[in-house]
């Protein structure tokens, strides 16, 4: 294995548990008081059967086909059904990818409810050295809902421009060598308003933070997001400058990754507070608009769906949310039924994603990996336990 191909099968799947050993890294701290976790009497969901296409699918044969690591389901805090899969063990960290974005979107969320960055303001406000970039001229509000007209070189896409930065893959000749080059490589493009789902926008708005908070992002998460739910140490990779990679680097266990969902749950369960994060937790799952969504890059399969903060919005009438991650990783939390799930996975995904908002939108190479296979199964097992 070397870094040509450490995110390729056969080596995809160490590479996702053992990230640390791949590229540099940043340790974000567990919590003093972590947040509770009941074991209930489990479920037997492994043959709850769903759609997947014309087939027939049960769970047990959709995480064993779709590479899950780890799986989990909470109702009301409490774990139902707990599953890991390959070798995966308890408390072994396991890469996010993109959720990595869902707690960048909840930390800027928290610094505009403190009065401390303003949606409307041009991000280059903030951060004067991305003036005249795609990002620093687009407002914040627009980098956080991926409203940015943004074109990449095609020698440095979205996906593989910012891996090669951080160094999680080789990094050619034409590619920046860290992630704040990366993102002055960005060119202005047409389409203003409309969704384009990249890696840039949230390296640059956790550039914004660094700069009003004078903190790095690691802490800044550690103190505002993981002291109030974490029972292990995270970590998050980092560039040659020490750059965390706020779009896509965090790694945690399964039950971590399960508490930091039902901490979300949690907030939207309780009464509006006037602590910023519950203000921020609020805000970001104020409804965005589908028809934006409709027309961007990862519309397909999502019907309905609207995205805001870096959280997608399911609008079922439950409140549901996700986040979602390359390779398989999955959050998806319904408030009104009080249930959490989480699939930590190791999918083979090559494909090389848009450099801009006309590219081809991103369509699931197999039908079982797509986002509809995975509504379904949501909706079986919301359907198993209804009372």
């Amino acid at each position: 294995m070397n870094k040509a191909n450490a995110f390729q099968p056969p080596f995809l799947r160490w590479s996702i548990r053992h990230a640390r050993e791949v590229s540099a890294t940043r340790n974000i701290a567990r919590a003093a008081q972590p947040l509770s976790l009941i074991d209930a009497a489990p479920q037997g969901l492994g043959p709850v059967t769903f759609k997947a296409g014309e087939e027939d699918l049960t769970l047990a044969r959709y995480l064993q086909d779709t590479a899950t690591d780890g799986f989990i389901v909470l109702r009301g805090g409490q774990v139902v059904f707990e599953q890991y899969l390959e070798g995966f063990e308890p408390g072994q960290p396991h890469i996010w990818a993109s959720m990595t974005k869902s707690v960048t979107g909840l930390l800027a969320a928290q610094f505009i409810a403190e009065g401390k960055l303003d949606p409307q303001a041009k991000l280059a406000s903030y951060v004067p050295e991305l003036s005249g970039t795609p990002f620093g001229e687009a407002t914040v509000q627009a980098n956080l809902d991926m409203q940015v007209a943004v074109a990449y070189p095609e020698a440095v896409p979205p996906d593989l421009g910012l891996f090669a930065a951080t160094g999680l893959i080789p990094r050619s000749a034409k590619m920046p060598g860290d992630i704040y080059a990366f993102l002055k490589v960005a060119q202005m493009a047409p389409g203003e308003g409309r969704f384009f789902y990249q890696n840039g926008s949230p390296e640059a708005v956790a550039w914004a933070l660094r700069r009003i908070s004078g903190m790095n992002w690691a802490q800044l998460v550690q103190q505002r997001i993981w002291s109030r739910f974490a029972e292990d140490d995270g970590y998050v990779q980092i560039d040659e400058l020490g750059t965390e990679m706020a779009s896509g680097g965090i790694s945690t266990n399964l039950r971590d990754t399960a508490r930091f969902a039902e901490m979300v749950r949690r907030e939207l369960a309780r009464d509006p507070g006037t602590d910023s994060f519950n203000q921020a937790v609020r805000s970001t799952f104020q409804p965005g608009d589908p028809a934006i969504f409709a027309q961007g890059n990862l519309a397909p399969g999502r019907p309905g769906y609207a995205y805001r903060n870096y959280w997608f919005q399911r609008n079922d009438g439950d409140g549901s949310v996700e986040a979602s991650g390359r390779f398989g990783q999955k959050i998806y939390i319904n408030p009104k039924r009080e249930v959490v799930i989480v699939k930590l996975s190791s999918t083979a995904d090559q494909t090389r994603r848009a450099t801009s908002a006309a590219g081809e939108a991103k369509v699931a190479a197999r039908l079982i990996d797509s986002p509809v296979t995975f509504t379904h199964m949501v909706n079986a097992i919301l359907a198993e336990l209804r009372d």
